[in-house]
Formats: structure tokens, sequence, C-alpha cells
């Protein structure tokens, strides 16, 4: 199995990362699994402690980590489907709930 301890991938939305890490292999199958770090901008550190404004970035995140993984060749095609739509469902939202929204061509405030 492959065992690799570089992430496959990285990917960000604001001040969150992930690193997405892919094992295994065509015989026995892929896995995935990442982590969510928040830098701090004040300080340049990076943590794992969330506050309630971080909650867009997750959703952001949570639509890039959806996107990248369902671009991935090896998925499953029922689960690659499950995350473009989901991917698809998360703009929708994102731009629900954007400060400044585009209606008509003209930016509502």
């Amino acid at each position: 199995m492959n065992q690799s301890r570089k992430p496959y991938t990285l990917v960000g939305a604001e001040q969150l990362s992930a690193s997405v890490y892919k094992t295994g292999d065509e015989l026995i199958g892929f896995r995935y699994r990442f982590n969510i770090t928040r830098l701090n901008n004040r300080n340049g550190r990076v943590d794992q402690w969330f506050a309630p404004a971080d909650l867009f970035a997750m959703v952001k995140l949570t639509r890039v980590l959806a996107a990248e993984l369902a671009d991935d060749g090896c998925m499953d095609q029922e689960l690659r489907s499950r995350l473009v739509l989901l991917a698809a469902t998360l703009d929708e939202a994102i731009a629900e709930v954007s400060p400044a929204r585009k209606r008509h061509g003209a930016i509502e405030q």
C-alpha cells in the first residue's frame, strides 16, 4: 500500500487550508483523508481553533475540497457525482450569503 507522508494536494479558502492525503492503489482501492488548519493573520501561527466567523470559510473550503476530490480519476463514480453536486450546491449557498450579491448585473448591498 502506498503510504505517502506527503499530501496529495493542498487547498485553501480565506484563512483556512486543508492537506489532502491519498493512500492505496488500483488493486485495493484508494482512501482519502484531509485535515483543516487555520492561519492566524496576526501572529502567523497555524492552529485548529476556529471562531464563528470561520464557518463561512469552512463552507468555502468544503466547496473547494468537494470539487478537488471529484476531479480525481480514482474516485468512485457515485461518490464523485455526489461531490460534484455538493460543490454546485455550495456555490449557490455561498452566493446567497455573500455580503455583496449580484442581481441582474448590479451589486446588491
